[in-house]
């Protein structure tokens, strides 16, 4: 009797729960019902409702370790401002954290909405359910009203990124480099502008966050995909590469290291890892075999 009782208490209580609903209910239908309703729905629902609120928590985690960890200023992009709503959560999170001081957040938006581009490589083709021309339209004057009462350490480009990414402005990123760059242009030809205007001032490992890597299922022929396919087979340099960060991607595809091999790192350490004195002595073992 102990026997059996010990081998039924090795079964999982989630086991043993789905046993004694077989047993209970009268049919597969029934059963079938209990599980896609009672199971796999909610299973679904708690799973999507700890990743809604994620979205935000890679910007603390960037600026963060970079203020923490090296010394100097240091700036924040994102592409495609819009309404704004991520841009002032960028804001904030400098004044949260005390690093204001440090981190400017630059804005690079037309603010007229999309514009068609006619180009394939933008395109859904799954759902044809593509970007509407002026969609995403922001009363600008009032979004810029609200950052000056509220926020100092902003700036903003408007206009089309190839005519904001200027030789003036990407001079300002090698005095503050950028540690975190946020691409939500939603057109690989907008994207694309972007990291070829960027990647000469672009330090080692800086956060390279796309917003929109799923469209077509993350086709390397489509979208932001395609740029990060693209950049990791040598059409931007052979010594250029994103580094998918699994820490802060968590369960998707958005967030890459940047590296240079040709380049060298422009951040200076808070506190070295490494002294002079290379020689260490022996330890005690650890406790565990």
């Amino acid at each position: 009797m102990d026997e059996r009782r010990s081998a039924f208490t090795k079964v999982p209580a989630s086991i043993r729960l789905l046993r004694g609903l077989s047993r209970i209910l009268p049919n597969d239908r029934t059963r079938t019902w209990v599980y896609l309703n009672l199971i796999m729905k909610p299973r679904r629902f708690l799973r999507t409702l700890v990743m809604s609120f994620y979205r935000m928590d890679h910007i603390y985690d960037v600026i963060g370790e970079f203020t923490r960890y090296y010394k100097g200023n240091f700036s924040v992009l994102e592409f495609g401002v819009a309404t704004g709503y991520t841009f002032t959560k960028m804001l904030y999170a400098t004044e949260y954290l005390k690093v204001a001081d440090r981190v400017t957040v630059h804005g690079f938006d037309s603010f007229e909405g999309m514009k068609p581009t006619g180009d394939r490589r933008d395109d859904d083709v799954v759902t044809a359910d593509n970007w509407s021309e002026g969609q995403f339209r922001t009363d600008f004057d009032a979004l810029d009203r609200y950052c000056r009462e509220h926020y100092p350490n902003h700036r903003f480009h408007k206009g089309m990124f190839d005519e904001t990414l200027t030789d003036a402005v990407l001079a300002e990123f090698e005095v503050a480099p950028p540690i975190l760059v946020w691409i939500d242009c939603d057109y690989y030809t907008s994207a694309r502008i972007v990291m070829e205007r960027l990647i000469p001032v672009l330090p080692n490992g800086c956060v390279i966050y796309f917003d929109e890597p799923e469209l077509n299922y993350g086709s390397r022929f489509f979208g932001e995909s395609r740029l990060i396919h693209e950049i990791n087979h040598g059409r931007f340099g052979d010594q250029i590469e994103l580094v998918l960060d699994r820490e802060l991607s968590m369960e998707t595809q958005r967030l890459y290291r940047f590296i240079n091999a040709e380049r060298d790192s422009v951040f200076e350490p808070v506190a070295r890892l490494q002294t002079e004195d290379f020689s260490r002595p022996r330890e005690q073992d650890s406790p565990l075999p």
